[in-house]
Parts: structure tokens; C-alpha cells; sequence
């Protein structure tokens, strides 16, 4: 298993920055802290379940879903990810199935995540492996 979960990547922090969410200068702060509440003891935080995605032996993404606090019937799509070199295959529609086969097994009644939303590719694969809009937020830059 990768140790990846245990820093967020600068990835995450831009992300929000680009988003409008965060600035520029808190950015990694805040998602540093984001995960060290969300994994207070790291790969071994209770309620948290970090699956590598295999292709036959080689390992093509990762996908982290853990129980909501505030819902706990809802497992969340954390971090999910098909390293750049095997996407556009169906990795990601199908890792995304076996891990609503896998929530259900724990016990989940529903499986939740985020999206960017000028994320339109990873839009396009949620929106193919049926999940629908829970809630959006909209902003204006003035």
C-alpha cells in the first residue's frame, strides 16, 4: 500500500486555489491539516478503507473512501485516482464499480464524492457510472 495518502499532494491545494476555495498562501496549510483530521493515525484511521486499483499486477490508480461523519450510511470518494499513463481505458468507470460492490459490502447505504466542476472529464466518468447531482455550489468572480 502507498504511503501517498499520508501527505495530500500539491495537486489538492491547487486545485482548491483554482477553484476560488482557498489562496495561494494558506493553500497547503489547510490541506495539510484537512488530512491529518481526516487520517489522525494515517493508514490505520478507523472508518477509512485505501484500495490500490490493479490492472492484472500493475497498480493504475488508487481510490480512498471512507464513512462520513456527518452521514455515517454514506461512504465518500475521497481521493480516487487512474495514474495518467492507463487512463481512457475503462479503469476508471470500472474501479469505480467495484468500489460501490465494495461500500456495499461494508455496509453503506450510498457512495458520495466531490468534483470540480471544470473537472469535465471526471465529470463525464461519474456521471457514466450513474451518480447524480447531490448539490452545487456556483461562485461569481467580481
Amino acid at each position: 500500500m502507498s504511503r501517498l495518502f499520508l501527505v495530500p499532494s500539491n495537486e489538492y491545494a491547487q486545485d482548491k486555489i483554482d477553484a476560488g476555495s482557498w489562496d495561494a498562501k494558506s493553500a497547503n496549510q489547510k490541506a495539510q491539516a484537512e488530512f491529518k483530521q481526516l487520517l489522525p493515525e494515517g493508514l490505520k484511521s478507523k472508518g477509512n478503507y485505501i484500495y490500490s486499483i490493479l490492472d492484472d499486477d500493475t497498480k493504475v490508480g488508487i481510490i480512498w473512501i471512507a464513512k462520513l461523519a456527518s452521514n455515517p450510511g454514506m461512504a465518500f470518494i475521497y481521493d480516487f485516482r487512474v495514474f495518467d499513463a492507463f487512463q481512457n481505458k475503462g479503469l476508471g468507470t470500472e474501479a469505480l464499480t467495484l468500489a460501490a460492490k465494495q461500500a456495499k459490502a461494508l455496509g453503506f447505504k450510498t457512495l458520495g464524492l466531490h468534483v470540480f466542476g471544470s473537472n469535465a472529464r471526471a465529470i463525464h466518468v461519474y456521471e457514466k457510472s450513474a451518480f447524480q447531482i447531490a448539490d452545487i455550489n456556483m461562485q461569481k468572480t467580481l
